[in-house]
């Protein structure tokens, strides 16, 4: 039987029937038919057509987050990069200013140029150069006679500009390896501040390019290292031709860079031509840009085919529903056997509904129970416990700094903590009877029937525990890994307590986990 608001409707119709006999209501009943079989084509078409274009704007709007982040990160890694190499050069210009650079002292100099480029793998070489650009000490050991680096764009930068600040320069092969490199330099002074010379760390591009390639771009996407004068430090696809080449014309300095140090964007790039889906950030602390695309006929490539599949459907939709009318209008006469087919179909739209409905219990992100779920089983479960007077326990586990979390990594891996917690959840509840649900945000749930205290309070240690030791990296929680508080409740099966008096209890005990620490499972009382 279908719900009684739709009984009612469906007497109502057979009840109308014996009004609507006679050829003047039959006209009328044909006309009506066929304005509303229009209006429902017209109808469908239209909502195919805003959803897919809402879906088109959802698929470029999802990347363009998404190279925002990567944006972001990688212009953490290069300005990290950067940083411990110019770090060394601070230390260094200091030393060789305070010391000096006497003949008696380049050895114990190119041990200590050697020893410190050591520590660092994305660093090629170390190099000292006199006020005339010739070699005085190099980290590398290499003995060029007569070298001389005064032609470099970094030397005659510090010979002709006082700032003690450092100087990334454009991307150069090396004179010692021949591979190429990206420049890191700082000025040395005599004590009367006259130019002494220039401190040189290089990194080696392929430190850059290492990580980029790493990362899925499809087949046509690109990752930009851009200087401030718009010449290309590094790119991949790695391309030498176009190391230096000045991207000045292209969308990046013209329309985004002048409306802020970081956004995203749908722009044509001026180096090939390709419309791309883009995020971009200033690399802080350095003359450098970070930008990242990804092609955007190829983010459009599985809107495309959604949409070709949607329009497929609805066509065939729309030619059935077509076919129906003109059936529907020739049969018109025929009201009883129309009436019961609609009847018949009704039931079973209804019995379908009541199926998604039983489906509608899971979270999509963690897979686990969502919170409708959760409430149906826990009211079950404490109306069975006070029935046969049996222990029943519940767990609430709160995600510690997880807004933190959210903002320092981003949405997606905010995203994936949470399915990496569930998963272990899952792992540490092995009882069939057992449920785990998502109980909200990074908020989960677990039923723990037949279980006392004392049971629940293990498995909440259990869960705790194989949290922190999964060592899911959280830089900014106090433990350096994402760890989880417990509440936990049990239901006294003497007592009338509701299923939510019991959730409240769990709660207040969650919200005492977190006021004394976090990272620990605390019982109600």
């Amino acid at each position: 039987m279908g719900h009684p608001s739709i009984n009612d409707r469906i007497e109502t119709s057979r009840s109308a029937v014996p009004f609507l006999i006679g050829q003047g209501a039959a006209t009328l009943k044909v006309r009506s038919a066929v304005v509303l079989l229009v209006a429902v084509c017209l109808s469908m078409m239209a909502i195919v057509i805003w959803e897919t274009w809402n879906s088109r704007q959802y698929h470029l709007h999802d990347k363009e987050v998404a190279m925002s982040n990567l944006a972001q990160t990688l212009a953490s890694q290069a300005r990290a990069s950067i940083k411990q190499a110019d770090t060394l050069l601070f230390a260094l210009v200091d030393r060789i200013e305070n010391e000096g650079v006497a003949p008696a002292q380049i050895p114990r100099l190119q041990r200590l140029l050697s020893a410190e480029r050591s520590e660092l793998s994305q660093v090629h070489g170390l190099f000292v150069f006199d006020e005339n650009g010739n070699w005085v000490a190099n980290s590398n050991g290499a003995e060029v006679p007569g070298a001389n680096n005064s032609d470099r764009e970094y030397f005659a930068f510090h010979r002709d500009h006082p700032d003690r600040g450092p100087h990334i320069g454009p991307s150069i092969k090396s004179r010692s390896s021949g591979e190429w490199i990206m420049t890191v330099s700082r000025r040395i002074n005599d004590p009367d501040g006259r130019f002494a010379g220039v401190a040189l760390a290089t990194i080696y591009l392929s430190h850059f390019l290492e990580l980029y390639d790493s990362i899925d771009m499809g087949q046509n996407g690109v990752i930009n290292l851009i200087a401030n004068d718009a010449s290309i430090v590094v790119r991949r696809p790695f391309n030498e031709s176009e190391i230096g080449t000045s991207v000045a014309a292209g969308p990046l300095f013209t329309q985004l860079l002048p409306k802020g140090d970081s956004g995203t964007a749908t722009v044509r790039s001026v180096v090939d031509g390709v419309e791309r889906v883009v995020g971009f950030r200033r690399v802080e602390g350095y003359p450098l840009i970070v930008f990242a695309a990804l092609n955007k006929d190829e983010v459009l490539a599985g809107w495309r085919e959604e949409s070709m599949l949607s329009a497929g459907i609805v066509a065939s939709l729309l030619g059935f529903l077509g076919f129906l009318g003109y059936r529907l209008i020739r049969l018109m006469k025929q009201q009883n056997h129309v009436q019961s087919v609609m009847l018949d179909a009704q039931e079973k739209l209804l019995e379908v509904n009541r199926s998604l409905e039983l489906l509608a219990l899971e979270d999509a992100l963690t897979g686990l129970s969502n919170r409708r779920q959760f409430d149906l089983f826990i009211q079950t479960e404490v109306g069975r416990a006070r029935r046969s007077l049996t222990h029943l326990a519940l767990l609430m586990i709160d995600v510690d700094h997880f807004k933190l979390f959210n903002d320092h990594y981003g949405h997606l891996a905010g995203d994936e903590c949470l399915r990496n917690i569930s998963a272990i959840i899952t792992d540490n509840i092995k009882r069939p009877g057992d449920l785990a649900a998502r109980y909200g945000g990074e908020e989960f749930a677990v039923v723990l029937p037949g279980t006392d205290y004392v049971g629940a309070f293990l498995v909440a240690e259990k869960i705790r525990q194989a949290v922190r030791q999964a060592g899911i990296e959280h830089g900014e929680c106090p433990e350096g890994a994402v760890t989880v508080s417990v509440g936990v409740a049990a239901y006294d099966p003497a007592s009338q307590a509701q299923p939510n008096d019991l959730v409240a209890a769990a709660d207040k005990a969650l919200y005492v986990a977190k006021a004394s620490g976090r990272n620990m499972s605390v019982i109600a009382n």
